[in-house]
């Protein structure tokens, strides 16, 4: 499963301070992910649901990343160990594509996209990590349920001829056409 992050850090590797040539120190590896939830929970002070809708994961998925990092952290400074950040099942925050049409989102490291490679629109735009970030962080409670600006939509809808239906749980409205003009449909509250 891919963890969104906010990018790589520029600072990969700590070690301790140690002047002993002979000494070989031991390396411990932390993941992006694992160095993610840190960022997001210990250092930018994130209550852990929030963190886990911002790395688009589930919260348990989260606190289980959380726990195993800051393991590895404990035991790199209380042992005196090398602390690698590098690799994990992640994806970084920078180039997302979102289509105003059809709701399809998609992230491109390389190439620069004209139009969706769901519904070929060209009404697309690039999502902005940090205005999503506040966004979330600006949601009451805690969770994604309605009314709270996350969740399923109820309806999916025609935006060509206004045809609306009840969505079908577990499928996309862009996966269903208009029955009316063939157009793909979007999720609609």
């Amino acid at each position: 499963m891919c963890k969104r992050i906010f990018r790589e850090p520029k600072i990969k590797c700590f070690k301790p301070d140690v002047e002993i040539d002979h000494l070989k120190l031991e390396s411990i590896e932390i993941t992006m992910d694992e160095f993610e939830s840190i960022r997001l929970k210990d250092y930018l002070k994130i209550k852990q649901q929030k963190a886990a809708e911002i790395m688009e994961i589930s919260q348990p998925t989260l606190h289980r990343i959380l726990i195993s990092a800051r393991e590895k952290v404990a035991n790199a400074l209380v042992e005196g160990k090398i602390l690698n950040i590098k690799g994990g099942d992640y994806m970084t925050a920078e180039k997302r594509y979102k289509c105003r049409k059809c709701q399809f989102e998609w992230h491109s490291p390389q190439k620069e996209y004209k139009k969706c490679p769901d519904c070929e629109s060209q009404d697309i735009y690039t999502i902005d990590y940090e205005e999503e970030v506040q966004k979330i962080m600006g949601q009451k409670g805690s969770g994604r349920g309605r009314g709270m600006g996350g969740g399923p939509p109820r309806e999916c809808k025609c935006h060509k001829c206004g045809y609306e239906t009840p969505k079908t749980q577990s499928v996309p409205c862009r996966n269903d056409k208009c029955p009316e003009c063939g157009t793909p449909l979007c999720g609609a509250d």
